[in-house]
């Protein structure tokens, strides 16, 4: 290869570097996505095998920063929270009746 072309070569290395790490960031983010609409804590989904090969912990931690993931987060905490209020147990409703029935 003549040195005239070892720029370019290299460049579209580079390119197909770039390419490759942006598929495998969006496959990670689609794993962790997945992972929280399963229910599972992100702590746990952060120190999964999988994860663990495919990324470093500087990627990882930055990862938690993507909108998908964040979405994905938040999501799941409301899901909780109208989990747990529509559990409420009815004889709650009942006391407060009555505490205000005996005034």
């Amino acid at each position: 290869m003549t040195d005239s072309m070892e720029p370019v070569v290299s460049g579209i290395q580079k390119r197909f570097r770039d390419f490759s790490v942006d598929v495998r960031e969006e496959r990670v983010v689609r794993y962790i996505v997945k992972q929280v609409g399963l229910g599972r804590h992100i702590d746990e989904i952060m120190a999964d095998a999988y994860l663990v090969e495919h990324t470093s912990d500087i990627s990882r931690a930055t990862l938690l920063q993507n909108p998908a993931i964040l979405k994905a987060v938040e999501d799941e905490i409301r899901q909780q929270f109208a989990d747990y209020s529509s559990l409420k147990p009815p004889e709650a409703e009942d006391s407060e009746a009555d505490d205000n029935v005996s005034d």
